[in-house]
């Protein structure tokens, strides 16, 4: 047949006429220089026909001029502006990739006479591409073979080249063989959706996927008519998951309840794509010294980040305005990180690197391209990555995707945080000390589980964000905000307010406004500029003040107030300016930034509904976003419809007794005690009142403490009215008086338990009152603040806070205040004596600065573990135990989890006939996916040998759950009123997902557990890793709706489940012991504590008296 120079086949939703530079988008006008906020854009959407409407566009300004709008379709063509003269017919229902001109459904386009592409019209022409204008010869009859791979010029056959075969084709019902190569075979793609047979290199299953993955099959019951596309997990081998626990079932038990959810579904080519490159920028710096090359694309302590990623946007643009780029490369084709990683539909055709050079502002630019090894992605490996638990390549393919889908935000002046995007313009709310909120959305790509067992599809999960930014403005003036002063002092500060100073800007960037350099600051020194003399470059001695005065004209007006550091210089403060656009770590805010932040992100389940459907549109997928219809991708604009269920309400249980069974139902989240004792009753007959608030006076403390005192004969808790001792000194004085506070108590009065009132939040004598009550005298402490006692008398409100402070002291003093009544199902079948949960979570000090890890300081903070077990005296009699390990290491250590786990079994034994659980449950908090892998492999294997080590044999059933609440899922109810509040707008207290937004192979579940009474209700999702307990999903999702009854804080449902929120506490207190040591020790003259945690746990572990008892409640 002669030799074929090429062979082009005909993809749906896939371009492919790129080998003739013809566009396939259309560039259309925009209102580039339109700067009006709330401006209104054209925007036509399917079933309006010719009417218009008018929404704001979020993130830019873009517009198409003019829509020819089809009489019953979606937009059928797009009116192309000045540089592009074709057209492209696109409907929905016909192949939407057809070049035709003036309205020619059925004839090919030829440009020069080469024909490069087959036009196929509802699947009824099929014809073989050939170029040069020569069609010898049609391959595809009906029936037969649709596609020939050619080898060496041999047509009849199908044959293997050289290179790795990426797929086989297969007729209709007719199966041929695999066709493997020497390389990886990626895929077999069989048409229908039969599947065949499992394609296997060297042994490996890498995966068997069906044109089901990306068929048009709708899901009507969960979608409406939006066409998701499905595709088929069955078949998926597993080697990723195959330790982790399986989904045995999906829940039953509830009422079932509609649902929306923050995802958009969206649909991808089969056939997509990417070839990937590396991207390296080097700028060329004038320094004094002579110039320097900076590497922009990675990381440097010249540039801030986010400046680094502007300045190689703007680079990677510019490329695109050379005329001989554009005719070789297509920009909607191509995706850009911003970085270093450049990802393409089309091989750029570069066989080792190229090399550009640009002239920007900022100095000469050259900017490296290198094709990466491997090149190619195929989708499925991004599918691959997204499904399971993966290897590093796998999640570069999903950042190809990820990339791919983000581009439209790139493309504007949106600045990127990972898979946050904030807008730098816009409106800006101030909350204090020199902070103000940006707003912006969280977007990722994630699988969603439909409704047919093993069927997935894809979506984007879009969230409304917002975070803080210091303010752009003088440093003197966010100075005066930060120590809220009514004046800028032109005297030195307090050593206090510089370490306050030092505190929050220590990192943050600035610009000279004598200079116009930016650079960072390390400190605030005790150097001023009146008095501090150095050596200028004419080697005189000068003084600061005299040396601005002198060689820039500048006459300090604050010359006696403290400079910046920066390495050996010093810079005063007013001749600094803060750069925009810079993040406030959460360490670094204040309690008014944290009560500001929760004020404003607080919003109602409707505003929030509302937001995220603004901000979808901003992402793309639509008929506005070029980059999106190079790939074929499309994204609903409706958020996906899911089905839930609301669990049964529960029962708790109270003391019994011959009248009253103690019972009391739950009602969404919450109950009543009414006249209902506590469970258990702490007996608390010598005590002690310690008051260390001048403003509170003993006869008002007095009658607070009498009302209290009878709240607690209420709740059946028996407190002797009369504390045994009554102290009363300065705040001033309380850090040193705490040391030999809580000894004389112990010694003169046998107290043992002390309610401390002080003026306000105060971290460092909490944690004083904690380590000299708790640790050195066991001395159970309750810290009550001066606000507390003023609302006391605030009529019938102040019920509720005596009962919530009683709960507090009865739990701190060795009592158990309610427990899960038997009523309930899962109770009755799981909540037996033999049942064992356990909760684990870690505590960390704050992150290092980029300064920190780059001079390799080492943290002054251990990580803190904490553990609890309900190895009590009753069922959720919560025992807790902290342990220190390295910094900031989340895997916890075998010998922490081992010796934790034997002291929670031996006190189980001693409270329980010297018997031993049967099987134990483990919650786990603190890990993400990534680290999944480590709590089975490691975690699990420590739990396993603290039971055998603890008794030869002993092996009881174990279930590992983990649970976390860092994610953006949302669940909506499909109807709510605005005018409702927040409680009847969110969903209900139970409320259970196990379809949707799930894994499509783990064994997980989104449970919102508590009321939303502030805000938008997020869900915890929990995974189960590890079940030889083989629980159903009923009982499952059963008993951690449950455990969320237990908190002893409070009479309300909880948002995680007990032993995981006590594991919290715990944690934190661990740590507050350490640092109140730590600060003891240094008292004393020790600069620095020793890394022998084992010491160091002696020091700050609780008298056996006081780990008996819930006393972090």
């Amino acid at each position: 047949l002669g030799k074929v120079v090429m062979l082009a086949l005909f993809q749906p939703g896939r371009r492919r006429d790129e080998t003739i530079g013809m566009s396939t988008y259309s560039l259309y006008p925009v209102c580039a220089n339109c700067k009006v906020e709330g401006s209104s854009h054209l925007n036509i959407k399917k079933g309006y026909g010719n009417t218009t409407s008018y929404v704001e566009n979020w993130f830019d300004c873009r517009v198409v001029e003019q829509w020819d709008v089809a009489e019953k379709d979606v937009v059928c063509q797009k009116v192309v502006s000045q540089r592009v003269v074709r057209q492209e017919l696109a409907s929905q229902r016909v192949v939407r990739q057809e070049l035709v001109s003036q309205g020619v459904v059925r004839q090919e386009l030829v440009s020069k006479g080469v024909v490069r592409q087959e036009l196929v019209s509802k699947g009824v022409v099929r014809q073989e591409l050939v170029s040069q204008g020569v069609v010898p010869q049609e391959l595809v009859s009906q029936g037969v073979v649709p596609q020939e791979l050619v080898s060496n010029g041999v047509v009849p056959q199908e044959l293997v080249s050289n290179g790795v075969v990426r797929e086989e084709l297969v007729s209709k019902g007719v199966v041929s063989q695999e066709l493997v190569s020497n390389g990886v075979v990626r895929q077999e793609l069989v048409s229908n959706g039969v599947v065949r047979q499992e394609l296997v290199s060297n042994g490996v299953v890498r995966e068997e996927l069906t044109e089901a993955m990306f068929g048009q099959m709708s899901l009507k019951e969960e979608m409406g008519d939006s066409g998701v596309e499905e595709f088929d997990l069955s078949s998926l081998s597993g080697r990723c998951v195959i330790n982790y626990a399986q989904r045995n079932s999906f829940g039953s038990m509830g009422t079932a309840i509609d649902l929306h959810t923050n995802y958009f579904s969206i649909k991808i080519p089969k056939d997509l794509t990417f070839h990937h490159y590396s991207v390296e920028i080097l700028l060329t710096v004038v320094r004094r010294r002579g110039t320097v090359d900076v590497n922009i694309t990675s990381a440097t302590s010249m540039f801030a980040p986010i400046d680094c990623r502007r300045f190689c946007m703007k680079v990677y643009k510019t490329l695109f305005e050379n005329d001989e780029i554009k005719k070789i490369w297509k920009y909607n084709h191509m995706f850009y990180d911003q970085r270093a990683n450049l990802f393409s539909l089309n091989n750029l055709q570069i066989s080792e690197s190229v090399e550009y050079s640009i002239a920007t502002p900022q100095g000469k630019a050259k900017i490296t391209i290198k094709p990466c090894n491997p090149l190619l992605i195929h989708i499925q490996d991004v599918i691959y990555a997204l499904v399971h638990i993966g290897s590093d390549s796998e999640r570069s393919a999903m950042q190809a995707l990820d990339i791919a889908t983000s581009m439209k935000l790139l493309d504007t002046e949106v600045m990127s945080f990972g898979n946050k995007f904030f807008k730098p313009v816009g409106n800006k709310l101030s909350i204090g000390s020199g902070v103000e909120l940006y707003d912006g959305l969280f977007k990722s790509l994630r699988p969603m589980l439909g409704a047919a067992c093993g069927k997935c599809y894809l979506a984007f999960n879009i969230e409304s964000v917002k975070a803080a930014f210091y303010t752009s403005q003088p440093l003197l003036q966010s100075l005066h905000e930060e120590l809220r002063l009514s004046h800028i002092p032109n005297k030195p500060l307090h050593e206090q307010q510089i370490a306050q100073l030092n505190k929050k800007y220590s990192g943050i960037r600035v610009r000279t406004t004598h200079l116009n350099r930016s650079f960072k600051i390390q400190g605030f020194s005790d150097k001023i500029p009146r008095t501090h003399v150095f050596t200028d470059d004419s080697g005189v001695n000068t003084t600061v003040f005299d040396y601005f005065k002198n060689k820039y004209n500048i006459t300090l007006r604050y010359p006696n107030l403290q400079m910046v550091k920066r390495g050996h210089t010093f810079i005063p403060p007013e001749l600094c300016n803060i750069e925009p656009n810079q993040r406030v770590p959460m360490m670094k805010l204040d309690d008014e930034n944290h009560r500001m932040i929760v004020q404003t992100c607080a919003v109602p389940p409707v505003q929030r509904y509302r937001e995220i459907l603004a901000k979808s549109n901003a992402v793309g997928g639509d008929c506005h976003d070029l980059f999106a219809a190079a790939m074929g991708l499309s994204k609903s604009s409706d958020m996906v419809s899911i089905k839930g269920r609301v669990l049964p309400e529960p029962y708790v249980q109270y003391q019994s007794d011959a009248k009253n069974s103690g019972e009391v139902q739950v009602r969404n989240g919450q109950w009543d005690m009414k006249q209902n004792k506590v469970f258990v009753a702490a007996e608390i007959s010598r005590w002690a009142l310690c008051n260390m608030c001048p403003t509170i006076e003993q006869p008002q403390l007095v009658q607070f403490v009498q009302l209290l005192v009878r709240k607690a004969a209420s709740m059946g808790i028996n407190m002797n009215p009369r504390p045994a001792s009554y102290d009363c000194f300065h705040p001033r004085e309380a850090l040193e008086r705490m040391k030999t506070y809580f000894d004389f108590l112990i010694r003169q009065k046998d107290a043992t338990y002390a309610i401390c009132v002080i003026p306000e939040k105060n971290e460092a004598l909490r944690r004083s009152i904690k380590y000299y009550g708790e640790v050195v005298n066991g001395v159970v402490t309750q810290i009550l603040l001066r606000n507390t006692i003023t609302k006391g008398f605030l009529g019938k409100k102040s019920e509720t806070l005596y009962m919530q402070i009683m709960l507090k002291v009865n739990a701190k003093n060795g009592g158990v205040n309610n427990e899960i009544s038997m009523a309930h199902p899962v109770a009755n079948m799981w909540f037996r004596g033999d049942l064992l949960f356990m909760g684990f979570d870690v505590n960390h000090p704050p992150a290092l600065s980029r300064r920190e890890k780059e001079s390799g300081e080492v943290p002054l903070e251990p990580s803190v573990v904490g553990a609890v077990c309900n190895c009590g005296r009753t069922q959720f009699d919560y025992r807790i135990r902290y342990r220190l390990q390295d910094s900031r290491k989340e895997e916890i250590e075998r010998e922490k989890i081992v010796g934790v786990v034997m002291e929670f079994l031996k006190e189980y034994q001693n409270n329980n006939n010297n018997t031993l659980p049967k099987s134990v449950v483990v919650y786990r908090d603190g890990v993400s996916e990534s680290q999944f892998e480590m709590v089975l492999e490691s975690e699990k294997v420590s739990l396993q040998e603290a039971f055998g080590k603890f008794r030869r044999g002993y092996s009881p059933k174990l279930t590992i759950v983990i649970v976390q609440k860092r994610h953006h899922t949302r669940f909506f109810r499909t109807y709510m009123n605005p005018s409702d509040k927040n409680m009847y707008q969110n969903i209900p207290a139970g409320t259970v997902v196990d379809t949707g937004p799930v894994s499509c192979r783990l064994f997980d579940f989104y449970l919102c557990s508590h009321l939303g009474i502030q805000g938008t209700s997020r869900p915890t999702l929990y995974t189960v890793l590890y079940d030889e307990n083989e629980f159903d999903a009923n009982s499952m999702q059963g008993i951690t709706y449950l455990l969320c009854q237990t908190y002893q804080r409070c009479n309300k449902s909880v948002s995680i489940p007990a032993p995981v929120y006590h594991a919290h506490h715990a944690a934190t207190r661990g740590k507050e012991l350490y640092c109140a040591y730590r600060n003891k020790m240094m008292e004393e003259g020790v600069s620095e504590l020793t890394a022998d945690f084992v010491r160091l746990e002696e020091a700050i572990n609780s008298k056996p008296v006081i780990q008996q008892k819930m006393t972090w409640a």
